[in-house]
């Protein structure tokens, strides 16, 4: 199957909502390892930098709280 560059952009974007959501989750959790909540930390922060690049600065608020709310 090949994707059009637009369905490649949409799949994408949907995929790093869904991580950031699965990320807040995390967030809220006292039992997830400090390494796996500092590399989706960092994950997280990815995200944010093309988001925004990309003209979805609307949920920046939203996801440099997650990214605070990973810290170990």
């Amino acid at each position: 199957m090949k994707l059009s560059d637009a369905q490649v952009e949409r799949l994408s974007l949907h995929t790093a909502f869904a991580v950031h959501q699965i990320a807040r989750w995390i967030a809220s959790r006292d039992d997830v390892p400090g390494d796996i909540r500092e590399r989706l930390r960092g994950h997280i922060s990815a995200f944010e930098g093309v988001l925004v690049a990309s003209g979805h600065d609307w949920i920046k608020d939203e996801i440099e709280a997650t990214e605070a709310a990973l810290q170990v």
